[in-house]
């Protein structure tokens, strides 16, 4: 399994405070993923209880990943055409 935690960590940040582009795409993402096969209930009492099996990621922070099409299975092509938010131009954090 190929891990860049750039987006990984992308994905996670965003998901704290997603603009409203971002929340309407991960949305439409999440209705997909709500039929899919390889969504995994791990456990009902923790909001990242609910994982892809393709590749174990928590949904509730894949949905935020940025680039185009980021499920293993390919499953959110269309969505990602309409929906998909513009480049970031920095993932850097100001601190």
């Amino acid at each position: 399994m190929d891990l860049n935690f750039k987006k990984i960590y992308h994905a996670w940040i965003t998901s704290f405070n997603p603009n409203d582009k971002q929340k309407l795409l991960a949305k439409k993402r999440n209705e997909i993923c709500e039929s899919c096969p390889s969504r995994k209930v791990l456990t009902n009492k923790l909001k990242l209880g609910v994982v892809c099996s393709e590749c174990g990621c928590p949904i509730t922070k894949k949905i935020f990943s940025i680039g185009f099409n980021e499920c293993p299975l390919k499953k959110w092509e269309e969505v990602d055409t309409i929906y998909q938010t513009s480049k970031v131009k920095s993932t850097k954090s100001v601190l």
